[in-house]
């Protein structure tokens, strides 16, 4: 299978400048009435920070994560969105895994007696992949799908604390690396790589 190379660059403009737009949104409309998180027509824009990791053997220890979503909810129980996502899955010294999903998802929302109220979701969309600092650095554009589960709760008019935790099934270029081995081609080659993230968030209800 041909590799499908892109410049290291485009990935991260292209996700900066929708989180810059998705935020712009957000903070024009902050200003709105108090709005029922799990209403219908509901819209939430979401920040995450937290933990990225591969699980693909000979992979580094995990690393940092952020991501920005925009969700609309269709009901009660059920809402889609999309995220993008900026994960670093590991570092060996100055040698960097990266990797930026564009992902859109469906999820259901469960009611509690509590505020919190837990979530399951999948998705599916194309996910940006790139070594760097290896000796044989280079990106990669890879189909992939999750499956998320995690809760939020109101804390404000407006504003929901959440926890996101998502296991990510990406297709494996089978690109040869000195440093990740565990990305390496040939027989030993892994067709498909786990990738986690665990991230906290707070999303503006509008």
């Amino acid at each position: 299978m041909p590799h499908r190379h892109m410049p290291r660059h485009i990935g991260r403009a292209a996700s900066w400048m929708l989180a810059a737009a998705l935020l712009g949104a957000a903070a024009t409309r902050a200003a709105a009435e108090p709005v029922d998180p799990w209403t219908k027509g509901a819209e939430w824009f979401t920040v995450r920070a937290g933990y990225a990791k591969s699980t693909a053997a000979g992979a580094a220890d995990g690393n940092v994560g952020l991501a920005f979503s925009y969700t609309r909810l269709e009901s009660a129980k059920w809402s889609y969105g999309g995220t993008v996502e900026w994960n670093v899955l590991g570092k060996f010294a100055d040698a960097r895994e990266l990797e930026i999903p564009w992902t859109v998802e469906v999820t259901r929302h469960y009611k509690w007696p509590t505020d919190l109220r837990p979530y399951f979701g999948l998705g599916l969309g194309a996910y940006y992949h790139q070594f760097s600092g290896t000796g044989n650095d280079g990106s990669t554009l890879e189909g992939g799908g999750f499956l998320s589960t995690g809760f939020n709760m109101p804390i404000s008019n407006n504003g929901l604390f959440g926890l996101d935790v998502r296991m990510n099934v990406v297709h494996n270029s089978g690109s040869a690396n000195p440093v990740f081995g565990g990305e390496a081609s040939g027989s030993e080659a892994q067709q498909h790589v786990q990738h986690w993230g665990v991230k906290f968030g707070y999303s503006w209800v509008f």
